[in-house]
């Protein structure tokens, strides 16, 4: 069967014609730059939110002993005697003056450490406070001063 003529080029012209509105009106169309930004934006977003969001790793128990002992020894170090010096510089000048001063510079040492924690300073002349025991966590540390050395000891049981 043949169409007449003008019947076929109307129905043609009819499906241009709606071809034309699906591209425009129906359909929307990103441009391929505006996708890859929003990708690219969203992907630093998520590597920073990464950074943000992960808590820090916190310190191990030896390097919090070893910190609280190296407080300890600064303590102890930069605590003045009553004229001159320091008192662990007084304190080391003889057994007898360290016996004197053992109580405060036991009191020096223990002053900012966490409830349960003991300390333990020793020197050529004397020590003060009780040795930490083998099975103990231990975290030490030195304090210098002219004419005198300390090892200071934190631990607990």
């Amino acid at each position: 069967m043949r169409e007449p003529h003008g019947e076929r080029s109307r129905r043609l012209s009819r499906r241009r014609t709606d071809d034309a509105s699906d591209r425009t009106g129906d359909r929307a169309q990103l441009s391929l730059t505006v996708v890859e930004a929003a990708i690219a934006t969203l992907l630093v977003l998520a590597v920073a939110a990464g950074f943000a969001l992960v808590p820090p790793t916190p310190a191990s128990e030896s390097d919090s002993l070893e910190r609280q002992a190296t407080d300890a020894a600064s303590l102890v170090a930069s605590v003045p005697a009553g004229a001159t010096g320091t008192l662990l510089g007084s304190a080391c000048a003889s057994s007898g003056d360290f016996d004197t001063r053992a109580a405060r510079l036991h009191e020096v040492a223990s002053a900012g450490l966490p409830n349960g924690a003991f300390v333990s300073l020793r020197t050529d002349v004397g020590s003060v406070g009780r040795p930490p025991p083998e099975t103990a966590r231990v975290g030490s540390a030195t304090a210098t001063v002219p004419r005198c050395t300390a090892m200071v000891e934190v631990w607990y049981p």
